[in-house]
């Protein structure tokens, strides 16, 4: 059964990185390396040696970045990867919507709307 799991995270793994699952490609490299330790298999494949090459450039290919993200209707979600600690690369900005804001998530009725009783 572990084998099994072994072979097949393995054989995804290539097409983890080409889709840009980097997080994932680590995530699932570590389980694959405690399944081989359990499996007695510690050894590291020429294969596998080149996945980590790969993902090395992968990652360097990635610039540092800034997502702003403002989401009146609060209903967006990033992950802290942190938790449950607070994330030193995030900060949090609360404020009150504008009515034109509350308009357009359908708090507000429109100027037509309430003419029209």
């Amino acid at each position: 059964l572990l084998k099994n799991a072994l072979i097949n995270l393995e054989s995804q793994q290539s097409e983890r990185l080409l889709l840009g699952e980097v997080d994932n490609f680590h995530r699932c490299r570590l389980v694959i390396y405690k399944l081989r330790t359990l499996l007695g298999e510690s050894e590291q494949s020429g294969e596998e040696s080149s996945y980590d090459e790969l993902a090395n450039e992968q990652t360097k290919r990635i610039p540092p970045f800034t997502l702003i993200l403002d989401d009146p209707a609060g209903n967006s979600f990033i992950e802290n990867p942190n938790a449950p600690l607070p994330d030193p690369n995030m900060s949090l900005e609360k404020y009150f919507r504008t009515p034109t804001q509350d308009m357009i998530v359908g708090l507000q009725p429109s100027r037509d709307a309430t003419e029209a009783g």
